[in-house]
């Protein structure tokens, strides 16, 4: 049994960095999504 969960681990993270890696490929040139609107610093308060 333990030698089915190792290959299974194994055959996870493979499958994980081919994910991350075509993730990577589809984001190069273009745009953030949230294109940093939510990350601008906070405004002074008018009184």
């Amino acid at each position: 049994m333990r030698r089915a969960e190792k290959f299974t681990d194994k055959a996870l993270k493979a499958v994980e960095r081919i994910a991350r890696n075509e993730a990577e490929k589809a984001m190069s040139g273009k745009t953030a999504e949230c294109a940093a609107i939510w990350h601008q610093p906070k405004r002074p308060k008018t009184k």
